[in-house]
């Protein structure tokens, strides 16, 4: 009793039936790809080469035998169909999914911010590069002080910040710095 308990255990599980599903819905999604591979695309590939008749019944002759390439070059482009499917249609939105619910940071590219400067440093140095203070270097990839973008960047679509100027703000030179002491706005005289 204990086997037919084990294996009816192993048969319902979650993964075992994903499986099985699977495996249905792949030779099922392969056959509809072959018939469309063999119905649309060898037939305009064989009207553009310029042979007369089914395109899965080309072949060369090597003495007495026969060498079927045309089933060959049906097989190929099958293949590239489903595969291409497969990736754009399975893969690619798997894999975008997955890394929206779970982001996973490579630490040899990641960034953090420097404690002391604020700019943004690789992950795993243990000094900054730009006020080369030091820092203790990051290794858990889902620490919170990862960032995701450079610090003051605007990235595209995005509308500039207001920024706005009062005396003293910048100086550019004596001149520039005269007319700020003198309590003249920068640019007013423009």
């Amino acid at each position: 009793m204990g086997i037919v308990h084990g294996f009816l255990k192993f048969i319902v599980r979650g993964n075992m039936i994903g499986l099985a599903v699977g495996v249905v819905i792949g030779s099922l999604f392969s056959s509809l790809v072959e018939a469309f591979v063999e119905t649309f695309i060898t037939p305009f590939i064989s009207i553009v080469a310029g042979h007369k008749g089914a395109f899965a019944q080309m072949f060369w002759t090597l003495g007495d035998t026969k060498i079927m390439y045309g089933n060959f070059i049906n097989d190929i482009i099958t293949f590239v169909f489903i595969a291409a499917a497969i990736y754009f249609l399975i893969v690619l939105p798997v894999n975008k999914i997955a890394e929206a619910m779970n982001p996973y940071h490579d630490l040899a590219k990641a960034k953090r911010s420097c404690p002391e400067c604020l700019s943004a440093i690789p992950a795993q140095a243990t000094r900054c590069s730009f006020c080369t203070s030091h820092v203790t270097p990051i290794t858990d990839d889902m620490s919170d002080q990862l960032i995701e973008s450079i610090p003051g960047e605007i990235k595209l679509g995005e509308t500039a910040p207001d920024i706005k100027l009062k005396a003293g703000d910048v100086t550019l030179g004596a001149g520039a710095g005269s007319a700020a002491a003198a309590g003249t706005e920068v640019g007013a005289a423009a």
